[in-house]
Formats: structure tokens, C-alpha cells, sequence
């Protein structure tokens, strides 16, 4: 029987589409495919007895639709300071094998590549945000910025959306990435100026 768990903390996204992702009101994406990338911190968390405070976890992802719909291809990576303990409360719960937000979303996958560890360098003021997780993604991203000479104040602007990953509120802060490299199980992006967001998460189950 899987063991109440729950996680909190804060993510950001990035993907190849352009600023709105279409992807995150149930629409088709702006190209022919999406591209995303979630990147987890969590603050507090805990399986069972299992505490999970302060690791991180990402998955990169391929679709050839709005992978809200379906996801044809994805790769976990996990905080490698994550002991046994850990990674298996982990596995657990990113398999939907217990409960919550991953059993919904864990049919959606079509092939599933893995799971990888890898050392997470992690920053996310829901202003700027930015991730190294070993050589398997680089990530740096920022809310969108007015254009010069327009007289409103630059401050981050949240969007409401149908994305489940920044449960419960669906709120999350509009940006665009800087910077966007994969490289983890044959999925290898190089992306910059495209869509970004930044939010909090809280997650729960069974």
C-alpha cells in the first residue's frame, strides 16, 4: 500500500513555443511539436517517513502535440544526493504508483526513457530562475519585460492556466528563456527566446 506523501516548493518551465505556451490552455503548440522541460525544487516534502526537503528533479519531455494530450517520449533526472531511501520514495511517486498528480499524468507516457541522477544547481525568485543538473540541461530563464519607453512598471506578471504541474493554483509567472540546452537520452534541444514560466507547487497523495 503506497504511504501518504506530499511536496512543496517551486518549478519553472521552458519550451520551443513562443510566449503564451498555447499548450497550457488546451491548445496545439505554435510549431509542429513541443519541447518542454519542468524543474522541480523541493522545499519541504515527504513520503511516508521518508523526508525529501531540498532535492531537486526535472523531466524533459517530447510531444508531438500539446502534451497535455498525450507525451511521446520523456526522461526523469533525479538529485543525485538523493540517498536509496530517497530515490525510491521518488521513484514511487514520479511512477504514479502512489497516488496524485504523476498516477494521472504517467498513462499520458508513450515511451518512457528513464531515469538519470545528476549533481542540480537550482535558483528560482519566481523573477529570474536557472538550472544546471549535471551535463543533462542548462536552463536560465526571466519574466517578460515591458519594451523600452512603455510606462508600465516592470514587475513579474502572473498568468492563469489549465497547466496541472503548478497545482493547485494553476498561477504562474510569464517569461522567456534565455538559455534552454538538453542533453539527456537522446533528447538534445538548444532553444533560447522562446516560452518560460516560473510557480509553486504543492502535490499530494494518495
Amino acid at each position: 500500500m503506497a504511504e501518504k506523501w506530499k511536496l512543496q516548493g517551486t518549478l519553472f518551465d521552458a519550451c520551443n513555443c513562443t510566449t503564451l505556451c498555447p499548450c497550457v490552455y488546451g491548445q496545439a503548440p505554435n510549431g509542429p511539436d513541443c519541447r518542454p522541460t519542468a524543474v522541480w525544487r523541493i522545499d519541504r516534502g515527504n513520503y511516508g517517513k521518508v523526508k525529501l526537503d531540498g532535492l531537486h528533479l526535472a523531466a524533459v519531455i517530447f510531444a508531438n502535440q500539446n502534451p497535455l494530450m498525450g507525451i511521446d517520449k520523456m526522461a526523469v533526472i533525479v538529485d543525485e544526493k538523493a540517498d536509496q531511501a530517497q530515490r525510491e520514495a521518488l521513484g514511487n511517486i514520479l511512477g504514479g504508483k502512489a497516488g496524485g498528480l504523476f498516477a494521472m499524468l504517467g498513462p499520458m507516457v508513450k515511451q518512457n526513457l528513464g531515469v538519470s541522477f545528476a549533481p542540480f544547481t537550482y535558483a528560482n525568485d519566481e523573477k529570474t530562475w536557472s538550472v544546471k543538473a549535471g551535463n543533462a540541461i542548462e536552463l536560465e530563464g526571466s519574466f517578460v519585460k515591458p519594451p523600452p519607453g512603455l510606462p508600465v512598471p516592470a514587475t513579474p506578471k502572473r498568468a492563469q492556466t489549465f497547466d496541472p504541474l503548478f497545482m493547485p493554483t494553476m498561477e504562474k509567472v510569464v517569461g522567456i528563456s534565455q538559455k534552454y540546452k538538453t542533453n539527456v537520452a537522446g533528447l538534445v534541444y538548444d532553444i533560447s527566446g522562446k516560452y518560460s514560466s516560473a510557480g509553486r507547487f504543492v502535490y499530494e497523495g494518495p
